[in-house]
């Protein structure tokens, strides 16, 4: 049996996990009213005892808990470390996913 098939189709993998960005972030150019918008948001989710999906929070040292969402890349980066280091304490599953079709619905206004 010759192993030469199995590298190729091995090598294809590999090239197509290596050519996909898995945090691709796409900062738009500011709109033309000047304002730069968000039109990415990512969040780590799990699912709780109750079969939920909800947003991991991790605990500040003020003892206040905050949401693990992020819009930039910056945040992004913080937000994977906690969630690492959460779900490694906690032994438990979480997921990033990211919003990115963005539809303003109304304006609120004093």
């Amino acid at each position: 049996m010759s192993i030469i098939p199995h590298l190729g189709t091995l090598g294809l993998a590999v090239a197509l996990c290596l050519s996909t960005d898995r945090h691709q972030i796409d900062f738009k150019l500011t709109s033309p009213d000047g304002i730069q918008r968000l039109h990415q948001l990512w969040l780590v989710t799990y699912i709780d005892n109750a079969g939920q999906e909800v947003v991991a929070q991790a605990k500040l040292l003020t003892g206040e808990y905050a949401p693990l969402i992020a819009a930039d890349a910056e945040r992004l980066e913080s937000v994977m470390e906690a969630a690492h280091g959460i779900a490694k304490a906690r032994n438990l599953k979480m997921r990033l996913i990211k919003f990115t079709n963005r539809l303003d619905i109304e304006d609120i206004a004093p």
